[in-house]
């Protein structure tokens, strides 16, 4: 047996195992601009999330799953950002309390700056409760990108997609 059918048949394999690891998302609901989605990441992790993205830039809350916290990425293509950087951030959602964290600093897979945080599995019903509700979230930044503001009206178009794909996580 010669080595090329050996090294063929490796690529074909490799190329078949990468093509199966690329994310896999379908849209489970679309609605003013917002859009719930699930379905697997890069890496073949099951993960649920609705998002919206105005001109330049994007908000995104996912549940992967095995994780008892939701991940939120935000980013603004204006923005420089260091990965693994820290910035500061809060959200308003009408006239609730402020939430605050610190956010790390990432690129997403098109190479457009985002930042990343985590809302921990003891907070997740008021920040539903507070996201669900609400007709605005003001997002507020530390570190000198400009803040904005994200319509919230048509969030709950989806989220009843989005809590049914979470149902099914484990």
């Amino acid at each position: 047996m010669t080595l090329k059918p050996i090294l063929a048949a490796a690529a074909l394999a490799a190329g078949l195992a990468a093509a199966a690891a690329r994310a896999d998302t379908d849209t489970l609901a679309k609605a003013g601009g917002w859009e719930a989605f699930g379905g697997t990441t890069n890496e073949g992790r099951l993960v649920c999330g609705i998002s919206t993205s105005p001109p330049k830039r994007y908000f995104g809350l996912k549940q992967f799953a095995g994780n008892d916290y939701f991940t939120i990425q935000i980013g603004d293509t204006a923005w420089t950002i260091t990965d693994k950087s820290k910035y500061g951030v809060s959200m308003r959602f009408d006239s609730n309390p402020v939430w605050t964290a610190s956010a790390t600093g990432m690129h997403f897979n098109d190479g457009d700056p985002g930042i990343e945080l985590t809302v921990r599995r003891e907070s997740l019903a008021k920040f539903n409760r507070e996201f669900g509700s609400s007709r605005t979230m003001r997002l507020q930044y530390t570190n000198g990108m400009d803040d904005w503001s994200v319509d919230l009206a048509a969030v709950r178009s989806v989220s009843g997609k989005f809590r049914e794909c979470n149902a099914k996580l484990k």
